[in-house]
């Protein structure tokens, strides 16, 4: 089973400048004009999805007042076309009507920002970051990319009005603090229906000037993605490689509390964090007792976790009862804890009801091992990344008297 892809190839005549286009089909355009999008948006921000029968059938379609046109096949009836054209996509499947997507001259590759429908839609919003984890999948940069703030911005005027989840991140999103205040207050003004989940190492929230600020947002559905690696400064702090990062976190859930935020604890499972697990369960239900939900996550073997491989993996396997006994101390608890990234054959039975389907859609896939087992569609799978290096004993297909036990621990 293939992930779904983000970007692909296309042909494209006549773009001048970058451009971020909402695709629509023709009935949209007639039925709904401008307000298939969420905020305010101009006709010449929707690119029209029509195939090439239906360009030759109605070539009037080329007099309409939309920014241009995508031909989602092969196509060779560009000459004489003097609009915005794109064609010929090198994958058919990765732009869909209803998506948002960004357009570069002298670039023939189209990215997806927005694909409707899906959870796992993100505002990107720095590739900046203020630590350095062991495991970070996409280590961090030191550079100015603000432009992202603004790119954010008018994305989410193309966005779909409806209830998907949609996520803030980075890079650390704080760092560029009145750009993600800003765009937490569109969010709410533009997209009121939509949950939106920031992920952040929290450790810039110290600053007592972000309870006000988000106070006075105060946005309903928005929550809080915090880690916390350790039930002490030494271990979490060299997982982030930042000394004083672990009091600066907790500062930092704390003021979130007074702000009112909803908070998230994760906690990625490596050789460094799953000894002390049950501990670190303890610490939270004891310290942070405002904290709303607790995710477990296995690893994603990309960025610099494959530069640490030797400090950080360890097969789930092997850390099964610490899991357990997390779980469970904070499940009896009553703190809402669930498990991600992690396959169902490589989690107890018992444990099979906290598991998540986590992975985004465009990082997901299953493997070959993965192609005889009857629980595809309620697994998380892998990872984009996964290789055999990074692969648990455990990895094995689940048969339908396996699955008959999830089934039932769901209900």
């Amino acid at each position: 089973m293939m992930m779904l892809r983000k970007d692909t190839h296309v042909e494209i005549h006549h773009l001048t400048e970058p451009r971020l286009l909402k695709v629509i089909t023709l009935e949209e355009l007639i039925e709904q004009g401008t307000a298939v999008c969420a905020g305010e948006v101009n006709f010449d921000d929707l690119l029209l999805w029509s195939p090439a029968v239906e360009l030759q059938r109605n070539p009037q379609l080329l007099s309409l007042p939309v920014a241009g046109f995508l031909i989602p096949e092969q196509w060779d009836g560009h000459a004489g076309v003097d609009r915005l054209l794109i064609h010929s996509p090198k994958d058919p499947d990765v732009v869909r009507p209803g998506d948002v997507i960004a357009l570069t001259p002298g670039n023939s590759l189209v990215r997806v920002l927005y694909r409707r429908g899906s959870d796992s839609n993100l505002l990107f919003m720095t590739d900046r970051c203020n630590s350095l984890c062991l495991m970070c999948s996409q280590p961090p940069k030191d550079i100015d990319d603000r432009w992202h703030i603004e790119e954010n911005l008018r994305l989410i005027d193309l966005m779909d009005p409806g209830e998907e989840n949609l996520g803030i991140s980075g890079g650390e999103p704080t760092l560029y603090r009145d750009g993600l205040l800003e765009i937490l207050a569109k969010c709410k003004a533009v997209l009121a229906l939509k949950s939106i989940h920031v992920l952040s190492n929290g450790r810039l929230f110290k600053d007592p000037n972000w309870i006000e600020s988000l106070t006075s947002i105060d946005h309903p559905k928005l929550s809080w993605g915090i880690p916390l690696y350790a039930d002490n400064a030494s271990d979490h702090d060299h997982v982030v490689q930042a000394p004083g990062a672990f009091s600066e976190t907790l500062q930092g859930l704390y003021n979130l509390a007074r702000a009112n935020q909803i908070v998230e604890i994760r906690v990625v499972l490596s050789q460094l964090t799953t000894p002390r697990l049950p501990e670190l369960a303890h610490y939270i239900f004891r310290n942070l007792p405002f904290v709303r939900h607790i995710a477990l996550m296995g690893i994603e073997s990309t960025g610099l976790a494959r530069k640490h491989y030797e400090a950080l993996w360890i097969d789930p396997m092997d850390y099964q009862d610490s899991l357990t006994q997390a779980v469970y101390f904070l499940h009896n608890r009553g703190l809402p804890v669930s498990l991600y990234n992690l396959p169902l054959c490589l989690v107890p039975e018992h444990l099979w009801r906290f598991t998540r389907q986590s992975i985004s859609d465009w990082k997901n896939l299953f493997i070959d091992a993965c192609q005889q087992c009857v629980a595809n569609k309620q697994c998380s799978g892998f990872f984009k990344s996964h290789s055999a290096r990074w692969q648990s004993r455990g990895v094995q297909p689940l048969s339908t008297e396996a699955f008959s036990a999830y089934a039932r621990s769901a209900q």
